[in-house]
């Protein structure tokens, strides 16, 4: 069998600019059309899949995590598409997502995959032709019987089925390899990615616990190997489902784009719809809305939205005294975003602006012990304690973890901590 390369897949096409200017989340629509950077991000992910089709299977699990906002989803639009483009009838490789919840159920895991495999025998065929026609309907025809065996068998409660009767974790990876076992010969066919995204979300159950086992360590026969996309607590929840070692270098934290690469997105935007200016100005525009962005691929977004608005509405043409304008709107939706931010949080103001205000006293880094500090005085609007407070800090995207060292953080993007700076509210007196 001859190796497979997965350089990054065809651009997306742009969606007219009308169109584009309508979408109020890139996450919800598929890919993103202009998708640039995240090269050694995606080189894990491409490193790790030509590892799988030389025959290495088994705990090789990718975990990409990040604070909202960081472009995970784009990401992993990319590498799904990236899996689809290269899938051929003599090598045949399939994506699948799956949700978080789902991994309580070994069967319901296992059907899913046997249905991607099946759509994909079906997309493959329509292109085969000669020798590989043969190799795909013989696919299809196990697929098939695969899946109506699977549907009469029923999932039953938590993937166990009725009647069976697990008494701990091992018996829980068993009884689940078992499951995947039982449709290797279709699954064998096939190169498998498995894609779990908000994967912070995962259940910490005893049946999680098996299907997981198996996405990080599959049956000899199967070529299965999972990519694991969520919060910046993802790999610690992981670990509370028995990932205990995942490859170090298979372990990415997605922070800000580089300054080029910020403007690579920006004057990709302004060819695409063919904007109408000199050369100077253009260039002018792209370098002070890639600033304002810092990197941040959820800035990016709202502030070329913002630019492109403007103008559209002008007839296209970029004029040096509406940048101005451009500028404002684009840090007023900055600002909205970190309000929206603040929202998601439970406690006071002031908490998160202390946060921000021992961050720049201590070149942007805070230990464990600054945080458990501050979360005794953390309360929410009913003066409640907030239990999980450093938690609720991650999900919400006022702090990430440092890998290295381990248990350190800090305020993910620049422009956020000076944000919380500027809030009103300030802590009380002696704290």
């Amino acid at each position: 069998m001859n190796q497979i390369i997965f350089p990054k897949p065809t651009p997306a096409e742009p969606l007219p600019l009308q169109e584009w200017l309508k979408l109020t989340d890139r996450a919800e629509v598929g890919r993103e059309p202009f998708f640039r950077g995240r090269d050694n991000e995606y080189r894990v992910f491409r490193d790790a899949l030509s590892s799988l089709d030389e025959g290495h299977i088994g705990g090789g699990s990718m975990i990409f995590q990040g604070a909202p906002g960081a472009g995970k989803t784009a990401l992993m639009q990319e590498c799904m598409e990236a899996v689809r483009q290269h899938s051929t009838p003599d090598n045949p490789w399939v994506a699948v997502n799956i949700k978080p919840q789902n991994l309580e159920s070994a069967t319901e895991v296992v059907m899913l995959l046997v249905d991607a495999a099946n759509a994909e025998s079906n997309r493959l065929s329509e292109v085969s032709s000669g020798s590989s026609i043969n190799k795909i309907n013989s696919i299809i025809e196990i697929g098939r019987k695969m899946y109506h065996d699977l549907s009469q068998r029923g999932i039953g409660i938590a993937g166990i089925s009725v009647g069976g009767k697990l008494r701990n974790d091992q018996d829980v990876k068993i009884y689940s390899q078992r499951v995947f076992r039982d449709a290797a010969s279709l699954l064998k066919s096939f190169h498998i990615v498995v894609v779990v995204d908000e994967a912070q979300n995962i259940p910490i159950e005893k049946t999680t616990k098996g299907v997981v086992d198996c996405l990080h360590n599959p049956p000899s026969e199967i070529p299965l190997i999972a990519a694991f996309f969520g919060l910046s607590d993802t790999e610690e929840v992981l670990s509370k489902c028995g990932v205990l070692r995942p490859a170090d270098e298979r372990v990415v934290t997605l922070e800000l784009l580089s300054h080029k690469e910020s403007s690579e997105v920006m004057m990709s935007i302004f060819e695409s719809y063919e904007f109408i200016g000199s050369q100077e100005d253009i260039e002018t525009w792209v370098k002070c809305l890639a600033e304002l962005s810092q990197g941040w691929p959820q800035h990016i977004s709202r502030v070329s939205v913002v630019a492109a608005r403007v103008i559209s509405s002008n007839d296209k043409r970029i004029k040096a005294e509406l940048l101005k304008q451009v500028l404002a709107e684009g840090q007023k939706r900055k600002d909205n975003y970190y309000a929206m931010i603040l929202r998601r949080c439970s406690g006071q103001p002031w908490i998160y602006k202390k946060l921000a205000m021992i961050a720049s006293e201590k070149n942007d880094i805070l230990s464990l012990d600054d945080i458990l500090y501050l979360a005794k005085f953390a309360r929410n609007k009913k003066a409640e304690p907030i239990k999980d407070f450093l938690t609720e800090a991650l999900h919400a995207g006022i702090l990430i973890e440092t890998r290295n060292p381990p248990n350190y953080y800090r305020i993910p993007i620049p422009s956020l901590c000076d944000y919380l700076l500027t809030l009103s509210e300030d802590p009380p007196a002696g704290i």
